[in-house]
């Protein structure tokens, strides 16, 4: 399969496949977690709430990952005359550059390590008590416009009202509530439900990778090997004499594709039958261990890495070796006293039910 292009024309509007994919895998991650919230008695709607809150955070993570770890394709030129250089500073110098700058997430050059990062945070936001104080800042803001919105409303009803001869009450501004807990939510139950959904977004938005023909590995007489385009492939595999167009590659995406998929499989399946027995967080844990573990083989496999600064080091094997030992540790010190830490989570689950119920 190949792709003439990456966007389809829609009058003047370029739509770009890779957007239309990650925005299906974001849609689809959620309603896999919507319908794990509600089968464990939570309210549903706080996912997409978590999700909305969660997304810009997730791009600028992510597009800032990149920038700060761009591939080794993007910087080989670094200190060689005449040579192109998108470094970091490359970056941040052609911010507004809508081809490639920092801004052109359009054309590809998102990190799951930093769209993690930031997708936490924003949920972060959501779930903890900071959320009403939003909330309380944007009605503040917007106090002016709610104002005038329900004194038309009670301008209509009044109207009608007076038409069918009926009493009329004077108008009284009511605040809006956020109905959400004064206290917020503890993040790490909804951490568990996330782990679970993120393995089929991830797998999805591989497809994206694939549309950009950004995330193959080196050479390989594999049947399942894909073909790459001179002009997306990196060094040393641009030359057609020494790695003729009928090359294959190493579909990566497709590998973490899969992986993806039998991760889901199992974290759901864990999520079901053992959650009773494990600590709320602890199916976060193992979703990074297991992603940490499985990113840091395929680098391996990988062509287009990003350094640490101008080391030879794999930034992302890095992170993940250091991910997947940590969380590992994690699992271990927490379960050092289970019964103990059992009792705590479930009094701090009980705690929160009373708290949500009286909100």
């Amino acid at each position: 399969m190949e792709f003439e292009q990456t966007y389809i024309v829609v009058g003047n509007l370029q739509i770009r496949y890779y957007g239309i994919i990650i925005v299906a895998a974001l849609l689809l991650g959620a309603t896999v977690a919507s319908l794990l919230a509600k089968r464990s008695g939570r309210d549903p709607d706080h996912i997409w709430g978590g999700l909305t809150w969660a997304i810009i955070p997730g791009i600028i993570g992510a597009r800032l990952w990149f920038i700060l770890f761009p591939p080794i394709s993007l910087t080989a030129g670094c200190g060689i005359e005449g040579e192109v250089c998108q470094n970091t500073a490359w970056f941040l110098d052609n911010f507004f550059n809508t081809e490639n700058g920092a801004i052109a997430i359009w054309s590809g050059g998102l990190s799951i390590f930093g769209a993690i990062i930031g997708g936490v945070f924003g949920a972060y936001l959501y779930l903890s008590r900071w959320h009403n104080r939003f909330i309380n800042l944007f009605i503040i803001i917007l106090t002016p416009l709610l104002w005038l919105s329900q004194a038309a409303t009670w301008l209509a009803e009044s109207l009608m009202a007076r038409v069918n001869d009926k009493d009329v009450s004077s108008f009284r501004y009511q605040r809006p509530s956020s109905g959400f807990p004064d206290d917020g939510m503890r993040l790490t139950p909804w951490m568990d439900v996330a782990a679970v959904a993120i393995p089929v977004g991830q797998a999805i938005g591989r497809f994206a990778n694939y549309v950009n023909q950004e995330l193959y590995g080196a050479p390989t007489t594999l049947p399942w090997g894909i073909q790459i385009p001179r002009g997306a492939r990196v060094a040393p595999y641009e030359s057609l004499i020494d790695y003729p167009a009928d090359t294959l590659f190493h579909p990566l995406w497709a590998y973490e594709a899969i992986w993806s998929l039998i991760a889901f499989y199992v974290l759901w399946r864990i999520y079901h039958q053992y959650r009773g027995r494990l600590l709320s967080g602890d199916i976060l844990l193992l979703y990074i261990a297991q992603y940490s573990f499985g990113r840091f083989l395929l680098e391996f496999l990988r062509v287009e890495i990003a350094t640490i600064g101008a080391s030879s080091i794999n930034s992302s094997q890095t992170i993940t070796l250091i991910a997947f030992l940590a969380s590992v540790a994690l699992l271990l010190y927490r379960h050092r006293n289970y019964s103990d830490a059992k009792g705590a989570d479930l009094a701090a689950e009980q705690a929160e039910q009373l708290s949500q119920s009286g909100a």
